[in-house]
């Protein structure tokens, strides 16, 4: 079996980050996903750009090149092979994670973290500490609707060509709704908006003229204080603002309703978490749980809480665990 000083779950940035920190601070270090590096911004819409500068989004230092000021989602994941590849990063993608339990037979807290790879083919790895980066784009906020499992309905929104030509149903009222439903509006689709709440929240500054204007011309029809009730093959039923059930005509539902994280690894883990916002229990200067030895490092950290924790301010993360482990190191007996 595989023994390492450091096993991280996650290979998004924030995971290459803290393991790229952990290596420079002389510790052994693998990286586990189940997808392939860099698996959230992979679901991201195939030409997104992103909000921040390139500046902002580089990791430990290693420059990142791109044509314009803000890198593309295809600049971000060419930028993030090159991270693993040329600081040596050692990554085992398409290795889900089952259990991360105590080593019996580490003479030191240690862990033993267990699960299968693609081929099904089982796999046991050892380590004395162990990182969890597993983000938070995994789990969907659901409808909870009749009709919520058809094919015609998706909570991620990658491409807009099929879509085109259709009647579709944007459901959700922050940024990445927004975006999406103008983004199908400008692509020949027929978009009608639905939000629970009175308005649209924490659009970025040029989003908010341009969507308002489009729903006040009547290109995009829009629901607010409204909620679907259910989705059928060719329909949805949305209650309106006056308690009305109103009919629609419908191709597709895409429900950018925003994501949680998957808790199966806290709760395997025996980490305690908020049941209401999913955040774990970890010290924040050092982001061990309760679980001595046990660390978390990026959007998890903050649970549910969309917009507190983001690559920016996780990059930073590994720093706070390495200083942490030298520290229980320097503490162990000789």
């Amino acid at each position: 079996m595989e023994y390492v000083d450091v096993l991280i779950i996650g290979a998004g940035p924030a995971g290459l980050a803290a393991a790229n920190s952990l290596q420079d601070g002389g510790l052994t270090v693998t990286v586990l996903d189940k997808g392939p590096i860099a698996d959230g911004v992979v679901r991201y819409p195939y030409y997104m750009k992103f909000f921040s500068t390139a500046t902002n989004l580089e990791l430990c230092g290693f420059p990142l090149i791109v044509r314009d000021e803000k890198p593309t989602r295809e600049e971000y994941l060419v930028y993030l092979r090159r991270f693993v590849t040329e600081r040596r990063i050692h990554v085992l993608t398409q290795h889900r994670v089952t259990s991360i339990d105590r080593d019996p037979a580490s003479r030191q807290p240690g862990f033993v973290i267990r699960g299968v790879n693609d081929a099904a083919e089982p796999f046991a790895l050892h380590s004395r500490y162990v990182v969890l980066a597993t983000g938070a784009y995994d789990q969907p906020q659901m409808l909870d609707v009749p009709g919520e499992n058809l094919a015609k309905v998706s909570h991620y929104f990658t491409e807009v060509h099929p879509y085109a030509m259709k009647k579709v149903a944007v459901v959700g009222g922050r940024a990445s709704a927004a975006e999406t439903a103008l983004l199908l509006c400008r692509n020949q689709a027929e978009v009608t908006l639905i939000h629970r709440r009175p308005k649209l929240e924490g659009l970025k500054y040029w989003i908010q003229p341009d969507i308002d204007n489009r729903i006040a011309s009547g290109e995009i029809r829009a629901y607010f204080n409204a909620r679907i009730t259910e989705i059928q093959p060719k329909h949805i039923l949305v209650q309106t603002e006056s308690g009305e059930i109103v009919q629609i005509e419908n191709d597709y539902v895409l429900a950018m309703t925003g994501y949680k994280p998957d808790t199966t690894m806290l709760e395997k883990a025996g980490i305690h978490y908020d049941p209401d916002t999913f955040r774990p229990a970890a010290d924040p200067n050092t982001l061990e749980t309760n679980i001595p030895g046990l660390y978390v490092a990026g959007v998890i950290v903050s649970g549910n809480i969309s917009g507190e924790i983001f690559i920016e301010n996780s990059r930073h993360h590994g720093e706070l665990i390495l200083h942490a482990i030298r520290e229980k190191d320097r503490a162990l007996p000789a």
